[in-house]
């Protein structure tokens, strides 16, 4: 079959592969339709961070793996001991390996879990015909929802996971530090469960494209008493919720500037060094840092909400590539993304 698969350091290559893992008892496999190419996809073509040259605990394998976790299809054969899948369904996936041992997976939190990994990072992924994966993994699409926004379901699911770690109520509303991919997701996601949604984004294309769905935004990157003046403006004196999806050092001691006295402020994009909190501000307004990883049981929700109509995930699509091409676009993603939000691949067809 084909797969794009990583090898090292900015080398990932395009060409033949076999499935590594055997369909045991409890897997599943499927064959792919679409696969978006997630941040972690470019991080991990600039270097390993969570790749192991090792074989990993659950999974068994070690690189060169295939990339992709963001993806749908469709099942072609299950292994025994599988319920409730069948082949011909029509899925995606949570990407979450998970023990079912641990403290974090008997309390339901398996993204905690002390020995989990994700598909397509500790076991080989979707940016390839077939996938085989655990079948707790599989999350059936209904037929409201598309191939194409199935293969969404995932980086939605980290958004939606971090607007509820801040913890809103009705009519609350969260700013969004970062409108790259998982910005873009936690943005549809709060205004698809009833938010309001400001988004904060320095660049002016992207922030073009929140304006065009509707989001208030405005450039963070000003000086931050000015920034938290025209944030409170708009958001009537601060908002309940601010939501860092950039990892930048700049965002995050901003983000609690732009809440009210008892804001909570939710770190979901991932830092690439230390960054310093004033703790004195949290502490005197009593507000709240908390971190958010990735989603439990988020993917199904999703799903709903977008076989309803209250989530569209059409916009977060920016550019559709063949399967050949994710080698070079990852190079550009990493050296150039420009205001590209979320890179598509169309495997099947």
């Amino acid at each position: 079959m084909r797969a794009v698969r990583w090898h090292g350091t900015r080398d990932v290559r395009f060409g033949d592969a076999e499935l590594e893992l055997d369909l045991e008892p409890g897997m599943v496999e499927v064959e792919v339709a679409f696969c978006g190419i997630c941040g972690s996809d470019v991080a991990e073509y600039d270097g390993p961070f969570a790749i192991r040259q090792r074989p990993h605990v659950l999974s068994g394998q070690e690189p060169p793996v295939t990339l992709g976790h963001e993806f749908s299809g469709r099942v072609t054969a299950v292994g025994a001991e599988v319920s409730g899948i069948a082949p011909g369904d029509r899925v995606s996936a949570d990407a979450c390996w998970r023990c079912g041992e641990c403290e974090a997976c008997l309390a339901g939190l398996y993204n905690r879990c002390v020995k989990g990994g994700s598909i397509g990072l500790c076991s080989d992924g979707a940016f390839a015909d077939l996938v085989r994966f655990p079948a707790y993994c599989a999350v059936p699409l209904p037929d409201a929802v598309s191939d194409r926004h199935g293969a969404l379901l995932e980086p939605l699911a980290v958004g939606l996971h971090a607007v509820n770690r801040g913890q809103p109520s009705a009519g609350d509303t969260v700013v969004v530090l970062g409108f790259g991919p998982i910005g873009v997701a936690t943005a549809l996601a709060a205004a698809a469960t009833g938010l309001g949604v400001v988004v904060g984004e320095p660049a002016a294309g992207r922030r073009a494209r929140a304006e065009q769905l509707g989001f208030g935004a405005f450039d963070p990157s000003g000086e931050p008493r000015q920034v938290s003046r025209e944030v409170r403006a708009m958001t009537g004196g601060g908002a309940e919720v601010a939501i860092d999806a950039s990892g930048a050092a700049a965002a995050l001691a901003l983000a609690p500037e732009l809440t009210k006295r008892g804001g909570r402020v939710v770190l979901v994009g991932l830092p690439k060094r230390p960054i310093e909190v004033d703790g004195g501000r949290l502490v005197l307004y009593e507000r709240s840092l908390v971190g958010s990883l990735g989603y439990v049981n988020d993917l199904p929700r999703v799903a709903k909400l977008i076989a309803a109509g209250q989530l569209d995930p059409g916009p977060m699509i920016t550019k559709e590539i063949a399967l050949p091409g994710v080698p070079e676009e990852l190079a550009r993603l990493s050296d150039s993304p420009g205001d590209d939000v979320k890179v598509m691949v169309e495997v099947g067809g």
